[in-house]
């Protein structure tokens, strides 16, 4: 096999191996009461007003703060959904 391609193939492998480590390093690793803290104070609230329950797929955890729905991704990224009731 010649040189070249083993050194290709050793660069991308260490490439992949460094992508993802750092986008593992990025998941959030709270727990329930650390993620409704956090919106709590980024959107101003209470958190003992605050109430959290357990997303699906990509979304951690569903946080309702004053009658406001907020999404957190397991990135940490805060999304509103909705006002209750509606």
């Amino acid at each position: 096999m010649p040189r070249s391609v083993l050194i290709t193939t050793a660069t991308l492998v260490l490439i992949a191996a460094l992508g993802g480590y750092w986008l593992g390093q990025r998941q959030i690793t709270a727990d329930a009461a650390g993620v409704i803290a956090a919106v709590a104070r980024v959107h101003g609230g209470d958190p003992a007003a605050c109430v959290g329950w357990p997303g699906e797929g990509a979304v951690v955890m569903h946080v309702n703060c004053a009658g406001v729905v907020y999404v957190v991704d397991r990135f940490g990224r805060i999304t509103r959904m909705a006002e209750e009731g509606i």
